[in-house]
């Protein structure tokens, strides 16, 4: 455990603490994504201001059990229940090609050739397939499914999102 924390650092909320887990102060932690495998296979762990190194952590239903150090009883896991979990970004997986993760898509333009519509502001699922929300300068928010035949380009150098979209104007 350490209350030490780099600035440089890019930290991303991953999850939340949930309730402790036996008698050895382990915590459940539940993740914000169905893809948890940067916040399982994280050895640090930033929770409230402190900093906490991981000894182990398993899958267990819809959560992850870790044993943090420094986290030795159910009294002082309960401490941390409800706190927000943060991983260094730093730590995340390269990705493919033409593969993104959605928190490096937030705050990108939107555009349709050289006419731009707005800057991403958020993006969720609708149990097909991702939504771009785009809130365009006059306060408007559209909605734009990011799925290959809409989404002509993404250039996270240009900080810019290329869509074939007919609704934004």
């Amino acid at each position: 455990m350490s209350a030490e924390n780099n600035s440089t650092t890019q930290l991303v909320p991953m999850g939340k603490v949930g309730r402790p887990y036996g008698l050895t102060g382990a915590v459940h932690l539940y993740p914000y994504s169905q893809d948890a495998q940067t916040l399982l296979k994280s050895k640090t762990l930033l929770i409230g201001a402190v900093t906490f190194d991981v000894t182990r952590s398993r899958r267990h239903g819809d959560s992850i059990v870790a044993q943090l150090v420094g986290v030795d009883s159910p009294e002082a896991a309960a401490k941390l229940t409800n706190k927000e979990v943060l991983v260094d970004r730093a730590l995340f997986a390269a990705l493919p090609d033409g593969e993104y993760y959605w928190l490096d898509l937030i705050g990108l333009t939107c555009t349709n050739g050289d006419r731009v519509f707005g800057e991403i502001s958020e993006i969720f699922e609708s149990g097909a397939h991702p939504i771009l929300r785009v809130k365009q300068a006059s306060g408007v928010d559209e909605l734009i499914p990011f799925v290959d035949a809409i989404v002509r380009s993404v250039s996270l150098a240009e900080r810019r999102v290329d869509v074939d979209w007919e609704g934004l104007e």
